[in-house]
């Protein structure tokens, strides 16, 4: 790693959150040379290196023209301020992928890519490879990865926030389930989904979610694709794991629940197998492989209800899944958060379809599902805080049956869905002793 590239170099820290501050930290460890650093963020900051100047507030983008290397946090969209001044513009995954010369690992999808990213993760390591975990899951890269070491394999994953403006070299790239989201910030479905494809574009190797390749007609677009899912070379199929038809072992082996995440471990397989590591150490990771919070997560069983957290599922699609791996085993869904635009129809359909008799609806969509909804026999709540949510589930949900926090929209009345389903799960064991 070459530390006088920034020499001479006015640079602004655009964004100063996690990331930000670890671009700093990097920057300022690693003794790279430059003129001068300067920290960008709309609120107030505090920043404890002396030298160091601070831009916030609503004009903190006003003298972008004055520095010479901008380095942009991924989740700070392109304002117009920011295209005007797009050549200056470097993001920590860029700089890792300008520098770092070992194999990597990259993966993306719509819904499904922490899981997918730590899964794969986790295999390597059961493998005993050398293997980093960066990205959007875990700590920033510039503060995970050594540039001094090449490591067997590191794994990232790669947000459409992050593959906006990156086009990385691969070893491996892989595309999962497609469906629109993040409209806000990208401005357009096709605009999104051009970002998703800029993994495939320099990879030497693509695994692509075999729907996903149909759909967007991929095969003849990028090269050396290996496909994974129904239909796909690696599948399942008569209850067991295949490659290519040849039956590996048992579905039944595994511990993530839910249709979707035979996927997920079908691509781990795929991988695993391409890497030619042993298929009993591959089946060890899937039979061992507990997921990850607020993912499907029984979080306890109280009164005889299980407590399933699945406030990851912010889209339609995703609680759709999550309802699919239950079935009839719900007893209430607790749905609803910050309107994104999406069509509820196909969702509220499913709800009808199962037949869950008990609803609890959050601000502000619940008030839209309800109505897409209709004439129903079901008890019904519009909660207004996950107290009012809790007690209503205690009070309906029959024995034996399960409360399943899955909301298909972000945010709502929480700041983002880790804070959602702590709520939840603190809230169901607080009131146990109370029904």
């Amino acid at each position: 790693m070459d530390t006088t590239c920034f020499a001479g170099k006015k640079i602004a820290i655009l964004g100063f959150g996690l990331e930000g501050k670890s671009t700093l930290n990097f920057l300022l460890e690693n003794n790279f040379a430059f003129d001068s650093l300067t920290v960008l963020d709309m609120n107030p900051q505090s920043v404890a290196t002396p030298g160091i100047a601070v831009h916030s507030g609503q004009d903190y983008l006003a003298h972008l023209n004055e520095f010479d290397v901008i380095f942009k946090s991924a989740g700070v969209p392109y304002t117009p301020e920011l295209l005007a001044q797009k050549d200056k513009i470097l993001t920590q995954m860029q700089f890792f992928f300008q520098n770092y010369k070992g194999k990597v690992i990259a993966i993306t999808a719509s819904k499904g890519k922490s899981t997918m990213t730590s899964l794969v993760y986790a295999m390597l390591k059961d493998a005993g490879l050398n293997v980093r975990l960066v990205g959007n899951i875990g700590k920033p890269v510039l503060e995970e990865i050594d540039f001094d070491q090449e490591y067997d394999y590191v794994v990232a994953e790669l947000s459409s926030f992050m593959l906006e403006d990156l086009e990385p070299h691969t070893y491996i790239s892989v595309l999962g389930h497609l469906f629109p989201v993040h409209m806000d910030w990208h401005g357009s479905i096709d605009a999104y989904y051009q970002a998703k494809f800029n993994i495939l574009k320099n990879s030497e190797h693509n695994f692509i979610l075999a729907k996903t390749a149909q759909d967007f007609d991929l095969a003849q677009k990028y090269h050396n694709i290996h496909t994974y899912g129904i239909d796909g070379e690696t599948s399942r199929n008569n209850g067991y794991f295949t490659h290519h038809l040849q039956e590996l072992f048992p579905t039944e082996d595994r511990l993530l629940p839910g249709d979707h995440n035979l996927q997920n471990i079908s691509l781990a397989i795929a991988i695993g197998l391409f890497l030619q590591i042993p298929m009993s150490s591959i089946q060890h990771t899937v039979k061992t492989f507990q997921g990850l919070p607020h993912r499907l997560q029984l979080i306890g069983e109280y009164q005889r209800i299980r407590f399933y957290d699945d406030a990851i599922s912010t889209t339609p699609d995703s609680t759709i899944e999550a309802i699919k791996t239950f079935g009839s085993e719900i007893g209430t869904l607790f749905l609803g958060g910050t309107d994104r635009g999406f069509d509820f129809g196909p969702l509220m359909q499913k709800v009808k379809e199962i037949g869950i008799q008990n609803l609890v609806f959050f601000p502000q969509t619940g008030e839209k599902m309800a109505k897409l909804l209709g004439k129903t026999s079901a008890n019904i709540c519009h909660a207004q805080s996950m107290e009012e949510a809790i007690a209503f589930a205690y009070k309906h949900t029959p024995e034996g049956k399960i409360c399943l926090l899955s909301t298909a929209c972000p945010y709502g009345l929480w700041k983002n869905f880790e804070e959602k389903g702590k709520a939840f799960a603190e809230e169901a064991k607080k009131q146990a002793n109370l029904h």
